[in-house]
């Protein structure tokens, strides 16, 4: 009899229960020669898609970068430059031209170069055809992956949305995904595409379906695995986010989050609601974190910032990379 995937209410319970998978039945697999632990064919729910922080301490997951990426997608960008502001690591996958070329889903999505774009055209499908099968976005539009010099191969297959009884649900099929760098960051992004489209067709927010063809985990990554495991507490500070409010207030993120990087003159951060205003604050706080460490940043904090546990953990350590 067929079985329903595994449901999960927080994506720190995915990455401790993926990572215990892979640390039991994961099998050793080597492309291109770099050796990781591999199992197949693995999904799970998540039912809380706003629940999508990781906030298991070992782990000491970035925030500013998670949100340093929401940006670059939302801005329809492909430069390695803005996410190499974030993390570096991302300066290596680019080509000759800087270029990101396979995980660049928001250039994608919202290029209106051709036209309109997917997500302009998939919510006016949705609207027309409350019961659509087929609001789909594909990130494998050529077949640039099947090239063995190819850099930079979407992880990311497709991305589908469902209206049913009401909700919004989320379908994300990914070819590959690593346990450690690309699950929480991939599920902290096509959630938050989730609840903007649930906003812009008026309907609640639903669930969130994860398909991985290779969840894996490199075994560079097999000693913070196993700290995150070990860790006593799986939840130092367990966070809903709460619901977006002005959706239109994201405009002003983004030129807030490109003055800021730019470090040209920035929009105040006053002129955002209070839920754009707190995360505008988390990447204030990152941006000085550069300058001057993270123990002298964490000072322009608002106490009151519901966010401020997830900065506070890299006081010990370097800006956080994507590790």
């Amino acid at each position: 009899m067929l079985t329903n995937p595994q449901s999960y209410s927080r994506v720190d319970d995915v990455q401790w229960d993926v990572l215990s998978l892979l640390a039991r039945y994961g099998r050793p697999t080597s492309p291109r020669g770099i050796r990781t632990l591999e199992c197949p064919a693995i999904s799970f729910v998540l039912t809380k898609p706003r629940n999508r922080c990781i906030s298991n301490p070992a782990r000491r997951w970035s925030l500013p970068l998670a949100l340093g990426e929401l940006c670059w997608h939302l801005s329809g960008s492909d430069a390695a430059e803005q996410l190499g502001y974030y993390a570096p690591i991302w300066n290596s996958l680019a080509d000759a031209d800087g270029r990101i070329r396979g995980s660049c889903y928001g250039s994608k999505i919202f290029d209106t170069r051709n036209g309109t774009s997917l997500w302009y055209r998939t919510k006016a499908l949705l609207e027309a055809d409350n019961d659509t099968r087929r609001a789909v976005v594909y990130f494998n539009d050529n077949a640039s992956h099947l090239d063995r010099h190819c850099v930079d191969a979407p992880c990311a297959a497709s991305l589908q949305f469902l209206i049913r009884d009401g909700r919004l649900d989320a379908i994300v099929c990914m070819r590959s995904n690593d346990a450690i760098w690309g699950l929480p960051y991939d599920v902290f992004l096509f959630t938050f595409l989730q609840e903007m489209m649930a906003i812009e067709l008026k309907v609640e927010l639903g669930s969130y379906y994860h398909f991985a063809g290779s969840l894996h985990l490199y075994e560079r990554h097999l000693g913070l695995a196993n700290r995150i495991l070990e860790s006593q507490s799986t939840s130092l500070h367990e966070i809903e986010m709460p619901p977006i409010d002005r959706l239109e207030d994201s405009l002003v993120f983004l030129a807030f989050e490109e003055a800021l990087r730019r470090e040209t003159t920035t929009h105040e951060i006053t002129q955002l609601s209070p839920y754009w205003r707190e995360l505008a604050e988390v990447l204030h706080v990152f941006h000085a974190s550069k300058n001057f460490g993270w123990i002298k940043a964490l000072e322009i904090c608002s106490p009151s910032n519901r966010y401020l546990p997830f900065l506070a953990m890299f006081a010990e350590v370097r800006s956080p990379v994507r590790d």
